[in-house]
């Protein structure tokens, strides 16, 4: 069972302020699941369950949202978007809780930041060749983790970052 005594009846307004035009009325989120059925970080463990993440904000959850490490296996591929029929804009609702967990806690270090640095995404797309075939794209989709050099570019301005800095002991880059 829920316990809503301690539920924070200001979350929406913290998560998304003045972007609730862009995002579109989470209200209206009526855990159909149709934003999961091509995404696939909802394959992953644990997957990526954005109807999930819209009731934890609107019921409150501050707490179960924080330490919610889901809305960072997003691989940023929009297909929720186009697939909500009430257009709340799930990808954008994934967005706005990541830079609300990072805002609550300086310190904070997402779960695939690493990841990030190491190959560009927080999957890896790159390596889908014979599904994407079978759909009659390219072996991989353009991306700093096949267009030679650019992921060197990428960390360069992962570098200016105030994460990456304070925590350079965990972003190495591989001697060549």
């Amino acid at each position: 069972m829920i316990d809503l005594t301690e539920a924070n009846t200001n979350l929406v307004k913290e998560i998304f302020g003045d972007d609730l035009d862009k995002i579109g009325d989470i209200r209206k989120c009526y855990n159909c699941a149709t934003c999961i059925s091509g995404c696939p970080a909802a394959e992953g463990d644990p997957p990526l369950l954005i109807r999930r993440l819209v009731r934890k904000v609107l019921l409150g959850l501050e707490d179960d949202l924080l330490d919610d490490e889901t809305p960072w296996s997003c691989v940023s591929c929009n297909c929720c978007e186009e697939m909500c029929p009430m257009g709340v804009h799930p990808f954008e609702v994934g967005l706005a809780i990541r830079r609300w967990q990072c805002s609550q806690d300086e310190t904070y270090l997402p779960p695939s930041l690493p990841e990030v640095w190491e190959i560009g995404h927080t999957q890896s797309v790159h390596k889908q060749g014979t599904l994407r075939a079978s759909l009659g794209l390219a072996d991989a989709p353009p991306s700093v983790c096949v267009t030679p050099g650019a992921i060197a570019g990428f960390r360069k301005m992962l570098k200016e970052t105030d994460v990456i800095r304070d925590n350079s002991y965990m972003f190495k880059e591989e001697e060549e």
